[in-house]
């Protein structure tokens, strides 16, 4: 017997039925951990200690291509995927790497260019040419293409819109993990309905989603820490692979409650013990059909107008 839905419970209009995430959400989920490569001895040192206290993944924003041996020291990439973030020849980070090693070489040139008005090789088919030498040298299991779509800002339709536009530009190569960088917005829902969309809008590679949570001034306020943990929820929930949440300040004890924030998420609370958590939520299933409906429509607008290398090639405002 089938109970009859309550009033509020009725779609009032067709809903579109969503294609089930199930079998596309990552069975490996992990807690990513920041850290600024600029001392390495000092940051490899802070990256086994997060490996140590709830963190399985880290995130190392490298200076110097010179480092990474001193930032990977004594850390199993096979099992702690390591994110290597900056201008970095690929070569030199796969001489590092062994073959089963996971993670993302995460030099976004799109982004390079919007950020700072230039490529970082000089020009976008020298960046281009050094993302096919990526995927062409890094271990199978790494993502060779990272679309950075946090920073299109805090919109979910904005985001998703730059990491599609840009996917397509840089035109992964098939079966090879492509990485994509989220920010959680404001709202619980639409987080995890953008998170949601994204796996929708891009299925030609396994789609390694990164969801960062927490932005603004240092803070003792137990609200944000809650916040922030509501944050990580509706990215999890959306099927982000990493969750990166950044500590409410810059205590070791804030750091410490970051980490343990995603391990009683995964471990804890049973949430991603089920194969499709959102299944079945009218207003989930409507807005991911319409963030990627807007994320499709603003790519388009993108296209008439040149594409959006050609815009940034000619520093024009994207958002006219």
């Amino acid at each position: 017997m089938t109970p009859n839905l309550p009033e509020l419970g009725v779609p009032t209009s067709a809903t579109e039925h969503l294609p089930d995430f199930g079998h596309a959400v990552p069975i490996d989920r992990h807690l990513t951990v920041e850290i600024d490569g600029s001392d390495p001895q000092k940051a490899n040192a802070a990256a086994l200690n997060a490996l140590m206290d709830g963190a399985s993944s880290i995130l190392f924003r490298v200076k110097r291509g010179s480092d990474l041996p001193s930032l990977a020291a004594g850390i199993d990439s096979s099992i702690a995927p390591l994110h290597w973030v900056g201008d970095l020849d690929p070569d030199a980070v796969a001489a590092q790497l062994e073959s089963a090693s996971q993670g993302l070489y995460n030099a976004d040139p799109l982004e390079q260019k919007a950020r700072s008005g230039h490529w970082f090789t000089g020009s976008w088919a020298s960046d281009l040419d050094r993302l096919r030498r990526a995927e062409a040298s890094l271990p199978p299991a790494m993502g060779a293409i990272v679309s950075n779509a946090c920073f299109a800002g805090p919109g979910a339709a904005a985001q998703l819109a730059w990491g599609l536009a840009s996917l397509e530009a840089m035109n992964p190569a098939p079966g090879r993990p492509v990485g994509l960088v989220l920010q959680a917005t404001g709202d619980y829902f639409e987080t995890a309905a953008m998170a949601q969309a994204a796996r929708l809008l891009w299925t030609q590679n396994p789609l390694w989603i990164v969801g960062r949570v927490g932005v603004g001034g240092p803070s003792d306020d137990a609200a944000d820490l809650a916040d922030r943990a509501l944050a990580a929820q509706a990215l999890a929930l959306g099927g982000c692979r990493d969750l990166c949440i950044a500590p409410i300040n810059e205590s070791a004890q804030a750091a410490r409650w970051a980490r343990h924030q995603g391990l009683v998420l995964y471990y804890e609370t049973g949430l991603l013990q089920q194969d499709y958590p959102l299944r079945g939520s009218y207003l989930l299933e409507q807005w991911t059909a319409e963030l990627a409906e807007a994320a499709r429509n603003q790519t388009a607008q993108w296209n008439r107008r040149g594409g959006l290398v050609e815009l940034l090639n000619r520093n024009e405002n994207l958002w006219n």
